[in-house]
């Protein structure tokens, strides 16, 4: 009886050891799981708080190139205004000596003195070459064709810089005759891509309805403009296009301006033509 008891308590007391054991390394085995799970989790986080990190870093290193590029566009914008300014100050509304570009036959010369709007389909075709005083006499005679000839020579896209800012000054000092001319200058003044020269000479013409005339034949000339201005429909104007330039030194522009555009708004009318 006493060993088959104590076989039988060694039995239970194996079974107890061996559930024990058992126990232990589940124990083991899910501490180990939850070890390894937190640390793939430790490592998740760290990882995603990286990725924040170098999203925040790139983030901040496109507003910086975003500023730098806006204030360059700011700084070359500036630089070409004042080029414009400084140029209308030393020598004001005058052409560049070296550009003679005349043409060799005097009926030009004629054609305008006489107010010839026949002639100005041949015109046409010289101005859309570039040459400056076949443009000149355009602008000239636009008050023979409302200024129909002018204004698609201004629009055909197929004048070079220097004769789009002649162009664009005639087409502004030529307002009163032209019907369209207050929507073609709003529409200059609020294209984010006109050169500053051309927006200038925009405000020159607007400010004076007088141009030079380069002709100086036998046949007299009469000096523009050859129609009544409307000053203050010209000042109201030049209100229009301020209200439209971002650009400080523009605006500045604009004021000098509407200043001489008052001063001569109180000169003596010239003759009438």
């Amino acid at each position: 009886m006493k060993a088959a008891a104590a076989f039988s308590i060694g039995l239970w007391t194996g079974a107890a050891v061996l559930a024990a054991v058992g126990l232990f390394y589940m124990q083991s085995s899910g501490r180990a799981r939850s070890d390894a799970a937190s640390a793939a989790d430790s490592k998740l986080v760290a990882e995603a708080e990286q990725i924040r990190s170098l999203e925040q870093e790139n983030a901040r290193l496109n507003a910086e190139v975003e500023r730098f590029r806006e204030t360059a566009a700011v700084l070359k914008s500036n630089l070409a205004v004042q080029t414009v300014v400084e140029l209308h100050r030393r020598v004001p509304f005058r052409r560049p000596p070296e550009e003679t570009d005349a043409v060799s036959d005097n009926w030009v010369e004629q054609a305008v003195a006489g107010g010839d709007a026949a002639v100005l389909p041949e015109l046409e075709k010289l101005a859309l070459k570039n040459n400056r005083r076949a443009i000149e006499a355009v602008a000239l005679l636009a008050d023979q064709d409302q200024a129909a000839t002018l204004t698609r020579v201004w629009r055909s896209g197929l004048l070079t810089l220097p004769r789009l800012v002649e162009a664009t000054r005639y087409l502004a000092a030529t307002m009163e005759v032209n019907p369209d001319a207050e929507q073609l200058l709003r529409g200059l003044a609020a294209d984010t891509n006109a050169d500053p020269r051309v927006l200038s000479a925009a405000v020159d013409g607007l400010a004076n309805p007088s141009f030079p005339v380069s002709f100086e034949g036998e046949v007299p000339v009469l000096a523009p403009p050859h129609f009544k201005p409307d000053y203050a429909e010209r000042m109201r104007m030049l209100d229009s296009l301020q209200a439209s330039f971002t650009n400080e030194e523009m605006r500045a522009y604009v004021d000098q301006m509407k200043a001489e555009l008052q001063t001569r708004s109180t000169e003596p009318a010239p003759p009438a033509p």
